[in-house]
């Protein structure tokens, strides 16, 4: 098992391979944006917090860290990520793009589906990975769910997040077109455990 984790909203998702179970913790308003660090003074402070809280400051060597990340980030998000917790002292840093955990095929799309913003992931006629990443904010459901079906029909919408509506969303999806809404039972953990269980398969 790996320390895992995910930024998603204004919380942190994080597995303790130490703890051996999933935390959630939630950070100041305006620290993230996107899953993105958007202020890194108080995202460094508010994280510190986090470790001593739960008791996870790094051993005197470093532990390792497997970051998941969505598909919205660049090179450079990436490498401002990367150089934010290697500060924090840990020893290696391992980036995972959540859309390597889907199954995508011409049959489905995933929803990541959040309070502040949505990221809808599909494959199109050509095989090519077309992904979309909505702010809330500027968009009612009804709108939402136009644009969602302006671009799919006929497929199985596999949705996890933390809004406490998904269910709700996915079922007026299927009220406005061909097709079908899946969440699972882990909405908010989907990711880390799928990664979780990718690696328990491997014998890693």
């Amino acid at each position: 098992m790996k320390n895992v984790l995910y930024l998603v909203d204004d919380y942190i998702l994080y597995y303790s391979k130490k703890l051996k179970k999933l935390l959630k913790y939630k950070l100041p308003a305006k620290t993230l944006r996107n899953g993105k660090i958007a202020n890194t003074k108080l995202f460094i402070s508010s994280y510190k917090k986090f470790l001593t809280t739960n008791k996870l400051n790094n051993n005197l060597l470093g532990d390792n860290l497997t970051i998941i990340v969505n598909p919205d980030y660049t090179k450079v998000d990436i490498d401002i990520l990367t150089n934010v917790f290697l500060s924090l002292s840990y020893r290696k840093i391992n980036i995972v793009n959540e859309i390597k955990l889907y199954k995508l095929n011409s049959n489905n799309a995933y929803l990541n589906y959040n309070d502040q913003y949505l990221i809808l992931t599909y494959q199109d006629e050509f095989k090519e990975k077309n992904v979309y990443l909505i702010d809330q904010k500027l968009f009612s459901n009804e709108l939402l769910i136009n644009l969602i079906n302006s671009k799919l029909k006929n497929r199985n919408i596999m949705g996890f997040g933390l809004n406490k509506d998904l269910a709700e969303f996915l079922k007026s999806l299927e009220n406005d077109s061909l097709n079908t809404g899946y969440h699972f039972a882990n909405d908010e953990s989907y990711l880390i455990d799928i990664f979780l269980e990718k690696k328990t398969c491997q014998g890693k």
